[in-house]
Order: C-alpha cells, then sequence, then structure tokens
C-alpha cells in the first residue's frame, strides 16, 4: 500500500511542479499589450464595405493568433460613383485592437 501512496505523491508533485511553472507565462501573457490591425474592404452600401474592413483587419490579426477583437474609433468610408470595374462602389478603412 505504500507504493501507491508514492505513485500519487509523485504525480502530484509533478502536476504542482507544471503548475508552477507555467502560471508565470500565463500572468505575462496576459498582461501583453493589445494589437491593432487595419484592414480595407469594398462592397456595394457603407455596411457591407465596412464589415469587409473589419473581417480584414481580424484575418490580419488571426495570422498572429489573435482572436479577441474590438473595433478602435470610427471607420473610414470612400464612395466611389465612376469606379472602372465597378461602377458605384463603397470602400472603407477600418482599425481594430486584438489580444490573444
Amino acid at each position: 500500500m505504500k507504493a501507491r501512496t508514492k505513485g500519487r505523491l509523485a504525480v502530484t508533485g509533478v502536476t504542482l511542479t507544471v503548475l508552477l511553472v507555467g502560471s508565470p507565462l500565463a500572468v505575462a501573457d496576459a498582461g501583453a499589450q493589445a494589437k491593432l490591425f487595419t484592414g480595407g474592404g469594398r462592397g456595394p452600401t457603407a455596411a457591407v464595405a465596412i464589415e469587409s474592413a473589419i473581417g480584414d483587419a481580424e484575418a490580419s490579426a488571426g495570422a498572429e493568433q489573435l482572436y479577441t477583437c474590438a473595433l478602435v474609433g470610427e471607420p473610414l468610408v470612400f464612395e466611389s460613383f465612376n469606379d472602372p470595374n465597378f461602377g458605384h462602389v463603397f470602400r472603407a478603412e477600418a482599425t481594430v485592437s486584438c489580444t490573444p
């Protein structure tokens, strides 16, 4: 019976060691500053262009494994009436702040 107890204590000691070593990493990661990403998009309406721009910025953040994003400021919207490829089109630029 003592062998079983020793085995459990050994596993518990390893678990505690892993938790203690991992904790400072988690605390350091939680204090990391957010990064800003700017994306661009276009669409037949201003709303579609803005959503496209936000999606573009979030996709850029996702490439760096930052998945929690929030819009920063107001998106910029530009309207064009004589685009050679699309005619009447809206373009937008949006900036998001993202964290892990």
